[in-house]
C-alpha cells in the first residue's frame, strides 16, 4: 500500500466533520424548506457498481487446437485434454485482451499506463470463463469466453470510437509458438447492475448497530495506521461516544469494551458500538488476539471495517512486528453469521482477490452480504474519511428525527469526491443487486397522497412533492423499476452538494392529485 503525509487531510476532516455535527446527537440533514420539495422539471428525463469506475464485461467466441490423439483417449480423458487447450487458449485470449485495452489507456494518458492516470483497468482474479462451444472436423475447438474488468467509466468509447449500440473490438491471438493465429472479435458492455439502498431494516432490527473497526499492521516508519487510529479514537470521544474506560487513545486496550452512543433510526432508539483495534495493542508473544479480535468481529458485527495493506492473494495483514495474517484462504472456514453485514476492505486493490475468497464462506451469499473495496493502490492516510462517511451517514436524520436512507452511490459518491485528491482512489460496492431500490423503510402507503411536509409521506428519506395540483408524498427510490407502475424514478436536483438527495418515485404524467 502507497502512504501519503495525511496531516492537512485529518485537519480538514475535523473541521468537516464539527460542521456536520459534533454534538453526540447523530447528524442531522435539513432537507426541506418549507417542507415542500420541488419537483424536477417533466423534460428531463451489476452487482457491483462505483461512482467514478464501471464494471464490464468483454464476451467473444474463440478457437483451440486440440491435441492430434484425442480421438484415442476415453471419453473422461478427452474431456480433461478438451478443457485444458480452452484454459490454456483462454489464457492467451486474456493477455491479447489486456494488450489491446492497456494500448488504448496508454494512449489516453500520454504514454502512461500508471496505476494513478485516470484512465485504468483492474481484473479480478480466476476474472476469465469459458463455455464449450463445438469440436470441429479440423482439429479445433470453440468456446464462448467472458472477462470481467472494472476501468475508467469512458472505457467502453475510448476501445471503440464512433460506435453506438452493441460494441465490438478485434484482438489478435495465437498460440506461443505462433500456431492457430485468429482474429477474434471482442464485445464490450457495461455491467447493468444499478443502484440500490443498504439493508437499513436489517442493520438496525435489533436495536444495535455494531461497527468494528480494524486496522492492519504497518511497516512504515511513519505508522500511519496508528496515526489514524489515534485520531479516530480522539474523534469518537469529541462527537458524543461514551467509553467506560477510554478517556484518551492511550487507554485504549485489546480487550476494552465498545464505545457508545444512542441515535434516533425512526423515531426508536438504536445504540451504536463501534470497537476500534490496531496491532500496537498487544506485545509480539500476543499476536494470536489480534485475529481473535478480528474473525470475533467478523462473526457478529454489522459492519467489519479492515483498514491496511491489502494486494492480491493477500489477507488481513494485522501486524508486521512480526507479521501476522489471517490468510485469504482461511476465510471460507471462518465463523460468520448468516444475518446481513457490511464489509470495508479499506486497502490496496481488494477488488481483485478478497470478494471471491470472502463470499467462498457457505455462511454467506449476495442476500446478506455487501462488501466495499478499492481497486487500486489506496492511500493508508485516506482510510479516516471511510470511516467518517459509515459512522455519519449511516445514522443520519432528518428534521424529524426519522432516520435519512442513503443509497449506495451517495454514499460512495461522498467517500470518492472526499477523496478527490487522490485520482486513483476509486471506492465500489459488490452485491447492489441484491439490496432493495425502494426505500427500505417502506412509505409507499402514502405514494401520491396528499402533504404538507415529509412527516406526512411516512419514512424518512421520503419527501412531500410539489405537484401542480397540490403537494403530494414520493417514496425514496434508486431505480424506475422500484417504483409502482405508473411511476417513475427522478432526480430532484443536480446540485453536487445535495448528492444525499434521494430520488423519488414520480407519477409520470405530473398528476396525483385529479379532481
Amino acid at each position: 500500500m502507497m502512504f501519503h503525509n495525511c496531516r492537512i487531510l485529518l485537519s480538514a476532516a475535523s473541521l468537516l466533520l464539527c460542521a456536520i455535527g459534533c454534538t453526540g446527537e447523530a447528524p442531522v440533514i435539513h432537507v426541506v424548506t418549507p417542507g415542500i420539495t420541488a419537483l424536477p422539471d417533466a423534460s428531463k428525463a451489476d452487482n457491483y457498481i462505483s461512482t467514478n469506475a464501471r464494471e464490464f464485461r468483454l464476451t467473444g467466441i474463440a478457437h483451440a487446437q486440440l491435441p492430434a490423439d484425442i480421438e484415442d483417449l476415453s471419453a473422461p480423458d478427452r474431456e480433461l485434454r478438451m478443457q485444458k487447450a480452452i484454459d490454456s487458449r483462454l489464457g492467451r485470449v486474456i493477455r491479447a485482451i489486456r494488450n489491446r485495452v492497456k494500448s488504448v489507456i496508454r494512449e489516453k494518458n500520454g504514454g502512461s499506463t500508471s496505476e494513478t492516470d485516470s484512465w485504468f483497468i483492474y481484473v479480478k482474479k480466476d476474472a476469465g470463463s469459458s463455455i464449450l462451444r463445438e469440436a470441429k472436423e479440423d482439429g479445433t475447438v470453440s468456446f464462448d469466453f467472458t472477462l470481467e474488468l472494472v476501468g475508467n467509466v469512458y472505457l467502453m468509447s475510448g476501445l471503440t470510437p464512433g460506435q453506438s449500440g452493441r460494441r465490438v473490438f478485434d484482438v489478435e491471438v495465437s498460440d506461443f509458438d505462433g500456431t492457430l493465429q485468429e482474429t477474434v472479435g471482442v464485445e464490450i458492455a457495461g455491467t447493468e447492475s444499478r443502484d440500490a439502498f443498504p439493508r437499513y431494516n436489517e442493520l438496525f432490527e435489533d436495536g444495535i448497530f455494531d461497527i468494528a473497526i480494524h486496522f492492519g499492521g504497518d511497516y512504515n516508519e511513519e505508522r500511519l495506521d496508528i496515526q489514524t487510529a489515534e485520531w479516530l479514537v480522539e474523534h469518537l470521544l469529541d462527537s458524543g461516544f461514551s467509553h467506560p474506560t477510554v478517556q484518551s487513545f492511550e487507554d485504549l486496550k485489546i480487550d476494552s469494551e465498545w464505545f457508545t452512543r444512542t441515535v434516533t433510526v425512526e423515531h426508536r432508539p438504536i445504540e451504536v458500538r463501534v470497537r476500534v483495534v490496531h496491532s500496537d495493542m498487544v506485545e509480539p508473544v500476543e499476536e494470536h488476539k489480534l485475529s481473535d479480535a478480528m474473525k470475533s468481529s467478523m462473526a457478529m458485527a454489522d459492519v467489519v471495517f479492515y483498514s491496511g495493506h491489502a494486494g492480491p492473494g493477500a489477507g488481513f495483514i494485522l501486524d508486521y512486528q512480526p507479521k501476522h495474517e489471517i490468510k485469504a484462504k482461511e476465510f471460507a472456514s471462518l465463523d460468520l453469521p448468516s444475518k446481513y453485514q457490511i464489509f470495508v476492505l479499506d486497502g490496496c486493490q481488494t477488488y481483485r482477490t478478497y470478494v471471491e475468497d470472502l463470499m467462498s464462506n457457505p455462511a454467506k451469499t449476495w442476500d446478506n452480504m455487501n462488501i466495499i473495496t478499492t481497486v487500486n493502490t489506496t492511500p493508508f492516510g485516506a482510510g479516516y474519511q471511510v470511516l467518517w462517511e459509515f459512522l455519519h451517514w449511516f445514522t443520519i436524520t432528518n428534521d424529524q428525527g426519522a432516520h435519512f436512507p442513503l443509497s449506495w452511490k451517495a454514499i460512495l459518491r461522498g467517500v470518492n469526491a472526499l477523496t478527490a485528491n487522490f485520482e486513483s482512489i476509486h471506492y465500489g460496492v459488490h452485491g447492489v443487486d441484491h439490496n432493495p431500490g425502494l426505500n427500505p423503510h417502506g412509505g409507499a402507503e402514502h405514494l401520491c397522497q396528499p402533504c404538507s411536509g415529509d412527516d406526512a409521506c411516512g419514512a424518512g428519506g421520503n419527501l412531500c412533492l410539489g405537484y401542480g395540483l397540490g403537494a403530494s408524498c414520493g417514496v425514496a427510490c434508486t431505480t424506475d423499476s422500484a417504483c409502482p407502475q405508473g411511476f417513475r424514478c427522478a432526480r430532484l436536483t443536480d446540485d453536487p452538494k445535495q448528492f444525499y438527495l434521494p430520488k423519488q418515485c414520480v407519477k409520470r404524467d405530473y398528476m396525483c392529485n385529479r379532481p
